[in-house]
Parts: structure tokens; sequence; C-alpha cells
């Protein structure tokens, strides 16, 4: 008997059939994958499991037991725990307090026992080799290793199914690794993991079986020995995706529109960027890339960093001083520094632009709403309406309303810190398009980007960089995977 069966699981919102008739089996020992492009129904089949939404149809059972009522206490009762993509952490507290929040054990007299507490939440993280202390604070921790807090608290309410969210977003090569042998450890013990992710190749490097969801409906479910990438794509998002791009071409010996001397520890970094060019930025977690990229609007300390624009020294204090000069950056966090989750789809794509849509320091809501409006839609952005919240869409389509911000400034160089993270292959597709689109307007293009293969398939050069530093610089067309990872971890290519 499967452990975890779903029948006819249907969620309809207003105007939206989000899910619709979704069955499911998976059974104890197995990992299950679950994909699908954004809006497939991936987010609300999770709110469902995790007690935070009820279905409007169909019905779950767990261990053969009918789910009478849902809400997140029930959902933990019957042994189901959710670790999404966004964290919900208290910083200022350790690693055991966080774990166990709510639920601590106390003294005699009512007071929190710190020993105990510690010892559980230390033996909780070593069984899994999760390589953390109970007494650190969180704050002071990686992004990866509070992603690992967040497990080892789901794991910690004795759960029976562990329903993981795009666990990797976040983490390097290395981390990855760690997390699949927490993951094979978990199938030993007999659990039931749930893995939703974009990332086909770690759903073929994990997963027993894996379902496919498009536009709230079951296409199928499979064994992953049992099919290829190609094939899940096409069920996906209905076509096959291209395997390469055409790049414009770019004059050589142009002059640059953006001119970069950037020291560091790792010594003295100089590249350029002319009209047209797409050069991506590889290396790994820690590498520097993300600090470059902020050091050049304003963002990390101004006097490692010497640029020009046009030829002409530029000296920027804040991202507003950079959009001012058509320099443009697209936050890595879109969560956390690109959006204003509680505002409206418009307000967030027309935020940096206000200055377009005001006469005497009024806002014109008629042009904003034109122009905005009209930028959305030549993005293809899926909403319901441009008044509802930003955190309502699906992260692919975030992301087309955090570009649509940036083509509102009508960038002169853009730089895009992982312009594809945690969207599926079909919004990827799209973006890819519109970066080329804008380098064939004569735009300049920074890619960052930890996905080696996507910087390969839309970039003309490739700076690999190391300790803060650019170590190689390769022409995409000469450019291989093993070559760039090579330059990245230091070893001689």
């Amino acid at each position: 008997m499967p452990f975890l069966e779903i029948a006819g699981l249907s969620k309809s919102f207003p105007g939206v059939d989000a899910l619709q008739r979704f069955d499911l089996e998976a059974e104890f020992g197995e990992v299950h994958a679950i994909v699908g492009a954004n809006g497939a129904g991936k987010s609300t089949l999770m709110n469902i499991l995790a007690g935070a939404l009820a279905p409007s149809a169909g019905e779950i059972r767990v261990g053969g037991k009918t789910v009478a009522t849902y809400a997140p206490r029930e959902a933990r009762e019957l042994g189901i725990s959710t670790v999404f993509q966004e964290f919900s952490l208290i910083p200022q507290l350790s690693v055991a307090r966080n774990i166990f929040l709510g639920r601590e054990p106390v003294t005699t007299v009512g007071m929190i026992d710190i020993g105990r507490l510690n010892a559980e939440t230390q033996s909780l993280l070593d069984r899994y080799r999760f390589g953390l202390r109970a007494e650190d604070i969180v704050e002071d921790l990686s992004v990866a290793e509070q992603q690992f807090v967040e497990i080892a608290r789901a794991l910690s309410v004795a759960a029976r199914v562990l329903v993981l969210d795009e666990p990797t977003a976040v983490l390097s090569l290395r981390e990855q690794e760690n997390l699949f042998d927490i993951i094979d450890k978990l199938k030993r013990d007999n659990l039931l993991v749930l893995y939703v992710s974009h990332r086909l190749d770690e759903v073929f490097a994990i997963a027993d079986r894996v379902t496919v969801l498009r536009d709230g409906k079951k296409i199928g479910t499979m064994r992953t020995a049992e099919t290829d990438q190609a094939a899940l794509v096409r069920m996906m998002i209905g076509h096959d995706v291209r395997q390469w791009y055409p790049l414009p071409k770019v004059d050589p010996v142009g002059p640059p529109v953006l001119q970069v001397t950037y020291r560091s520890a790792g010594g003295v970094t100089r590249f350029a960027v002319r009209r047209g060019e797409i050069i991506g930025l590889a290396g790994f977690v820690g590498a520097g890339r993300s600090y470059l990229a902020r050091a050049l609007v304003g963002l990390a300390k101004r006097d490692e960093i010497e640029l020009k624009i046009a030829g002409r020294p530029r000296h920027f204090r804040s991202p507003e001083h950079a959009i001012r000069d058509g320099v443009v950056y697209l936050t890595e966090d879109r969560k956390r520094d690109g959006l204003f989750a509680n505002l409206s789809v418009l307000v967030n794509t027309t935020a940096a632009g206000l200055g377009l849509f005001s006469r005497l320091g009024l806002i014109r809501k008629s042009v904003e709403r034109a122009e905005g409006g009209g930028m959305l839609a030549r993005l293809r952005l899926v909403a319901s309406s441009l008044t509802a919240p930003v955190q309502q869409l699906s992260g692919g389509n975030q992301q087309k309303v955090v570009f649509g911000r940036a083509l509102l400034c009508k960038p002169k160089v853009l730089i895009c810190d992982e312009p594809t993270r945690s969207v599926d292959v079909g919004a990827k597709d799209e973006i890819y398009d519109l970066l080329i689109e804008l380098a064939d307007q004569g735009v300049a293009i920074i890619v960052i980007s930890s996905e080696v293969k996507e910087l390969l398939m839309i970039t003309h050069r490739i700076l690999v960089m190391r300790n803060r530093a650019v170590v190689e610089e390769l022409q995409t067309r000469q450019a291989e995977e093993d070559q760039i990872l090579l330059a990245a971890t230091g070893r001689a290519t």
C-alpha cells in the first residue's frame, strides 16, 4: 500500500484552476520528484500538503488514513514536514532554538532546559551530518547552512514525509553533494522525500520516480531510469527547448561601453564590455562574483573599483546613481532585495522609474499603467491582474517583473545576477531570448550564473573568478565546461 495517496485533488482561486484532479501515489523509502513549469501547480500542491491551503475537491490519505482537516498542525501530526524555499528562521536565535521553537524541553520550574535542548539538537545534527553546532547563532551562518537548519527543523518533528522546495537553489556544488548524502540517508531510513526542483539533472541524480505537472494537471509519472531530460521537458512545457542561441555580432575593436579595474586581495582584475556583448562571470559560491557586481553599482567598497562608462570615469555612491548613468543591477535574491512582496505587480515594475511617470512630484497613474503594463505585456507576464500582490506570482513571473523594472530604466549596461535561478525551463528560454534581444539593441550585458551550461549557451566571453579575482578569460565558442570548472577550482587545465 502506498504511504501517501492523493486522489482527485483540486484547488481553485478566483479565475484560476491552480490544481485540477491531481492524483499521486508515493511510497516509504522513495525520493519522488515533482516537476513542472512555473505556474504548473507545484506550489499549490505543497501548500495543501503543508496544511496552509484546503483543497476545493479531492482527498489525501496518509498511511491509509484520510486527512479530515487541513492545517499545519494536522500536517505535522501526520508526519508531513515541508521545507519551503523562503526561510522562516529567527536570525538572532541559536540553531537549537530555531529547530525546537515552541517545543523546547523545560525544567521542572518551567524554564527552557538549555542543556537538554542543545544535546537533543546536536544529536539530530550529528545523525544527519549537517556539520552545524546547536549553539551557533543563525545570522552568523551561511545561506546554505541556514537551509540545513530548515531541513533539521522539519526532521525534528518525527517526519515521515519530507517535502523539499528547490532545496539546492542557494547551495554550492559541494553543499549540494552534502544534501544529496542526507537525502540518501533519509531514504535508507525509510522516509518518503518529495523533491520539487527545476534542475532536472538533480532529479535524475537522486529521484526514483518523477511526476510532471502542467497547467495544474498531472501529465504523467515515470521512473527516472526509464526516461530522459528531453522527454521531461516536452512534458513540462509542451515542446522542446533550444540547445544554443544565436548571438549578435560584436565589433572586437569597437569602443567599450563599460571598463572595469577591480582591486582585491586576489589581485587586480581588468575587463571591458562592448555594445551588444554578453559576458559571463563563472565561479563557485564565494568566488566574489556577486560582490564584484554589487561593487559596480555602489553596494560594496567603492575604493576597490574604478570604472568608466563610454570612456568617462564614474564613481557610483548607490544604485540610484548607477541607474542615472544607465547601469542597472538585477539582484540574485529577488525575494529579499528585488521585490516589495505586498505591493502590486505594477508598483514593483515601475518602482525604479517613477520620474518617467511623474509631474510636479505627482505620479500620473494612467501613464504609469500604460508604460508598466506595456512592458509586462512585452515580457508575456502571466498574472491575474496588475493590481495583484507580486508575491502571488510564480517565480518565473516574479523574475519578469524584476526584468521589466530594469528595462523601464533603459539600461546601457545590464548586470544580471543569477537571472534564471528558480525558474522553469520555459521561463529560462524566454529570459535568454530577452537578453539576446537587448544585446542586439546594443545593451552591454554581464551575466552571473552558477550554471556553466547556461553561460556556454548565451555569452560571447566567460570570465572565471576565484578568490575575488578573474583568473581566466575564455572565448565561449572555444570553451568547455570542464575547462571552466577546473579554472574555478584552481586546478591546472
